[in-house]
């Protein structure tokens, strides 16, 4: 019974949203540390893989969109009710240089998020991320000004992964997407969340099949010839998230998306509001407890420790079992 007065809320949140209705004043998320925060990082592997990441900006999410274990159904109201917000988090991306050319893993935020004509073409969504999300987007930290600071041309981008549709990880893609573009079935044609209407109705990525996800991170698709770099599925957060792995001797690396919001959050079970499998994605945090226990570098896409544990990563020399 108890439960009983939080379930009338969270339907009563349902119809008035249906209805249009007004929400709860919500608190401002805290200023950026923009002075206390590093913005890149670079790893080079032993044969000389060089993996850097770079922030594209910030975000901030309602307390219950970071992180809640409720029914499907309760979810979405939940976070519209959510007062509170996260301290700002970095939007993450990677750029793998391999001899074979560039391969990008997600394209971040566009400028035009603060527009909201931007969001028009799907008013619904669009309506989410406009109540519920906060972005922090400095000009110079936007995908086509952190490549050109790398050096890194379009014509060298080879693929680019998109661990899942949602707008903080695609807005760079507008303008790229006659690109060789790879995701995990499910993430395409859409899922809930995702926000694809801004693409050419050409736009088609190749997709990767489910396959289980465990520490032995096998399977999925190699994006170069000698298998040092993949694309697997890293399941819970959305119907086909992916992950990419690189894998050079001994060390190995995961760029785990949204999976995660930090490795905090795997090791305590919690899992984001706003997963889509909430199953999968409670196994998906034992094993990315496993991995980062067990010598794999686990990277998220909005963790705030990514960049220093770059800087202080030193492969096994073993390889591990």
């Amino acid at each position: 019974m108890s439960g009983l007065p939080f379930v009338r809320r969270a339907v009563g949140a349902t119809i008035t949203l249906a209805l249009g209705g007004c929400f709860p004043s919500q608190t401002a998320p805290p200023a950026v540390p923009v002075a206390a925060s590093p913005a890149t990082a670079r790893l080079v592997t032993p044969s000389g893989i060089v993996i850097d990441a770079y922030r594209m900006g910030w975000v901030g999410v309602k307390g219950t969109h970071r992180e809640l274990d409720v029914p499907a159904f309760l979810a979405i109201p939940s976070i519209f009710l959510g007062r509170q917000w996260t301290p700002w988090l970095p939007i993450i991306g990677f750029a793998i240089r391999h001899p074979e050319g560039t391969i990008l893993v997600d394209a971040g935020p566009a400028a035009g998020f603060s527009d909201p004509a931007y969001w028009a073409c799907d008013k619904r969504t669009g309506f989410f991320y406009r109540k519920n999300l906060r972005f922090n987007l400095p000009a110079d930290e936007l995908l086509a000004p952190r490549l050109a600071a790398l050096g890194i041309t379009d014509d060298s981008v080879r693929a680019i992964v998109v661990t899942h549709f949602h707008a903080d990880h695609i807005g760079g893609l507008e303008g790229r997407t006659d690109r060789r573009v790879i995701t995990g079935a499910g993430n395409w044609p859409r899922h809930v969340g995702s926000f694809t209407c801004r693409f050419p109705a050409s736009f088609a990525p190749e997709t990767i099949p489910d396959a289980p996800f465990d520490t032995a991170l096998v399977g999925g698709r190699a994006l170069t010839r000698d298998g040092a770099v993949r694309v697997i599925p890293v399941p819970g957060h959305t119907p086909g998230h992916v992950g990419v792995v690189i894998e050079d001797g001994p060390t190995r690396i995961l760029l785990a998306g949204d999976a995660t919001f930090d490795l905090d959050q795997s090791a305590r079970g919690g899992i984001t509001g706003v997963a889509t499998d909430k199953a999968a994605a409670r196994a998906t945090q034992r094993t990315l407890t496993a991995l980062d226990r067990g010598n794999v570098l686990v990277l998220p896409a909005h963790d705030t420790t990514v960049f220093a544990r770059m800087r202080a990563w030193r492969s096994p020399t073993t390889v591990p079992r």
